[in-house]
């Protein structure tokens, strides 16, 4: 036995430890819940307006190839930039919806 003493204590180091780690986490989950979803919103919020910004763009480039002979490749490449910054704000989207799900499902549980 490494620790001195009666048999009862001997698990009293552990078991102070386990709670008070415990604690600290229940403490801080609601804090780091929020701090998550906030870094989450704002990545959405930031992926929606390059894809915004794109599209704003790409109707600038579309008036001007009506009035200039502009390069189809140049006008293909900004698609392919836009369809991807759109497939980025669907996965985050997607995303969202998953985790708000999952919470709604385990408050249900835990009620």
């Amino acid at each position: 036995n490494i620790i001195p003493g009666p048999p009862q204590r001997a698990l009293l180091l552990p078991a102070t430890f386990t709670g008070s780690v415990g604690l600290f986490y229940m403490a801080c989950r609601q804090i780091l819940k929020d701090y998550i979803k906030k870094l989450e919103r704002e990545r959405f919020e930031a992926d929606l307006k390059e894809a915004q910004d794109v599209l704003a763009h790409m109707g600038s480039r579309l008036q001007d190839l009506e009035h200039n002979d502009q390069s189809v490749v140049e006008l293909d490449a900004e698609m392919g930039h836009m369809i991807d910054a759109l497939h980025e704000v669907e996965a985050d989207f997607e995303n969202l919806v998953r985790t708000h799900s999952r919470m709604l499902e385990r408050t249900d549980s835990a009620t």
